[in-house]
């Protein structure tokens, strides 16, 4: 998670300070990404991944991909007005469900559903088009269909909990803990 902030901050300082260019951009997304998966990884296998440790990761993630957001406004503002019905949408989604958990839990939600990791997984494909290749296409629209599918799963999460979990997969999972069981 410190290596994605720190990713996350060297972005943000390239768009203030210029600089930035495609290469650059893939390369910090690549670290960034990567250090996604290991953080956790990481966090299992020492057995200090806590709830706070979860929803730090969890705003550190929004960041690195608003971040990222912004870095792209500059560099490919074109890209951004084509898509911007797709990424109104998104990023709306977003706000109401971070509004809900602040509301809701008084913190980030925290919880790492299989729809979250697929949304990443989205938005690398399309960095790497993007980015990587200059191709725009279909990838962020793509990318943000599924980010919006995510947060209505969150939001969804969120709404039928009864109490604060992290690491709640999917909504499914999230009517069986409302229930009682704790089945994955």
């Amino acid at each position: 998670m410190a290596l994605r902030a720190g990713v996350t901050a060297a972005l943000g300082v390239g768009l203030v300070a210029g600089g930035l260019t495609g290469g650059r951009v893939l390369a910090l997304f690549a670290i960034g990404f990567a250090s996604d998966y290991f953080d956790g990884v990481v966090a299992r296998a020492c057995g200090v991944a806590t709830r706070r440790l979860r929803q730090a990761d969890s705003t550190v993630d929004t960041a690195f991909y608003l971040v990222l957001g912004a870095v792209t406004y500059r560099l490919h503002r074109e890209v951004v007005q084509r898509h911007a019905t797709a990424l109104a949408i998104c990023l709306g989604t977003l706000a109401v469900w971070a509004v809900l958990d602040l509301v809701r839990w008084r913190a980030a939600a925290g919880f790492h559903a299989w729809s979250a990791k697929l949304f990443a997984a989205a938005l690398g494909v399309w960095a790497v088009a993007l980015y990587g290749f200059g191709a725009d296409g279909p990838w962020l629209v793509v990318a943000c269909a599924v980010g919006t599918f995510s947060h209505l799963e969150g939001i969804a999460i969120s709404c039928t909990l009864r109490d604060h979990v992290t690491d709640v997969a999917t909504w499914p999972q999230a009517l069986r803990l409302r229930r009682g069981s704790r089945a994955p």
